[in-house]
């Protein structure tokens, strides 16, 4: 999703519960600035671990492979494979 866009939809997604009151202020504190990728890649780092957590709860995922995940996201990967990955889906679904 473009930046702009994401900025546009700020207050949907807040009010939507997919980001919390303070991610929209940090989104908006950084619109423009090369720290705004990092809030992004944190909001869907945290959408990530509930995947994760999971998976691991039931066996599907061990602790280092939800960790190896989990910081892939927050270093700004966002692809359809490890979204997949993380989800406990093969990448053709």
């Amino acid at each position: 999703m473009q930046n702009e866009r994401i900025m546009e939809q700020l207050d949907k997604m807040v009010a939507s519960g997919r980001i919390t009151p303070d991610e929209a202020a940090r989104l908006r504190a950084t619109a423009g600035t090369s720290e705004f990728d990092a809030a992004v890649a944190a909001i869907r780092a945290r959408h990530a671990q509930a995947h994760t957590d999971r998976a691991v709860e039931e066996g599907r995922m061990s602790e280092d492979e939800a960790d190896g995940y989990l910081e892939r996201v927050r270093d700004g990967e966002h692809s359809r494979e490890l979204r997949a990955h993380i989800k406990g889906r093969d990448s053709g679904t």
